[in-house]
């Protein structure tokens, strides 16, 4: 059972890297909490998560602001070295 788990665990990286990172997409994850919804989002160098909003879409939207601004703050850092 665990070589099963490690297996898809492997296979949802490389699915991952092969259909979303290496196109230079973004994914994005939505979880329903009772009242009120979280998203999680990466683009493979970066990733951000605990993005609430009332509807999927707001989460979402909130995870693509978050995400353009960790990559914006991660730029900073990369460029001041």
């Amino acid at each position: 059972m665990l070589l099963l788990l490690k297996i898809n665990e492997w296979l949802n990286i490389f699915w991952g890297w092969f259909w979303y990172f290496r196109r230079g997409k973004v994914r994005y994850r939505v979880f329903y909490f009772g009242d009120t919804y979280m998203a999680c989002a990466s683009n493979g160098k970066v990733s951000v998560w605990s993005c609430y909003g009332n509807t999927p879409e707001a989460a979402k939207e909130m995870a693509q602001f978050q995400l353009r601004r960790a990559y914006e703050e991660n730029d900073k850092h990369m460029n001041m070295e």
